[in-house]
């Protein structure tokens, strides 16, 4: 799979954009690129409940900083991932809870086993009838009253050339595009079609005012 390979070879560089360093791949635009992906993910875990003695899932754990922020909240966390390399990385980062290789169209977790889910970065890489498949498999793993916390870009026409320029260009990260952009009454009509009722839609920006995307919360119904 392209999107896996290269997820794999980028997994230091989107680690990269979580940690406190000078390193830069691009300079200013690395700063920018980290400020953004560590603003996103302090938004997501705001809107979350208390995470003490939860069970919690993330799709797309990428290099694990979400992780170690669950699991230091007091969560017991598994990360799953369909890119060896990510996971590699996650390892190293979280140094704790369980990791699960797999692709996120097929889950393999037992019904009702978790609190909390989270799929940060990953529904904007899916068509509309994989999204309504992840959406109903994820109803299906959390308990009732559980918690759904999943994001959305808007459309970005820098974004959107970005994902098509030669490899051999240089940028922060190279994105295994294109996303596609989804409208946020798609996306709430989805979750309420899948059994997930929607409690908080707060957008996001970038560039201060540039609209960025959407994060969803949603309760097991």
């Amino acid at each position: 799979m392209v999107k896996k390979a290269l997820f794999d070879a980028e997994a230091d560089a989107w680690e990269s954009l979580y940690r406190d360093s000078s390193e830069a791949r691009w300079g200013v635009f690395q700063s920018y690129a980290r400020k953004r992906t560590r603003a996103r993910m302090e938004l997501c875990l705001s809107l979350l409940p208390p995470l003490a003695h939860k069970e919690v899932i993330e799709l797309g754990c990428g290099p694990g900083y979400y992780g170690m922020r669950i699991i230091a909240g007091g969560a017991r966390w598994t990360g799953l991932d369909i890119s060896e390399g990510m996971l590699t990385v996650c390892q190293k980062t979280t140094r704790s809870g369980r990791l699960v290789r797999s692709n996120v169209l097929h889950l393999p977790f037992r019904p009702r086993c978790c609190d909390i889910l989270l799929c940060i970065g990953v529904v904007s890489y899916l068509r509309e009838n994989e999204i309504a498949s992840l959406f109903s498999e994820a109803s299906g793993i959390l308990r009732t009253g559980g918690i759904f916390l999943t994001q959305t870009v808007r459309f970005d026409p820098l974004t959107w050339i970005r994902c098509r320029l030669p490899r051999s260009i240089p940028r922060p990260v190279r994105i295994p595009g294109p996303f596609y952009p989804r409208n946020p009454n798609t996306i709430t009509q989805l979750l309420e079609d899948s059994g997930l009722s929607p409690r908080r839609i707060v957008p996001y920006c970038k560039f201060l005012i540039y609209p960025a995307g959407t994060v969803y919360l949603a309760e097991k119904k």
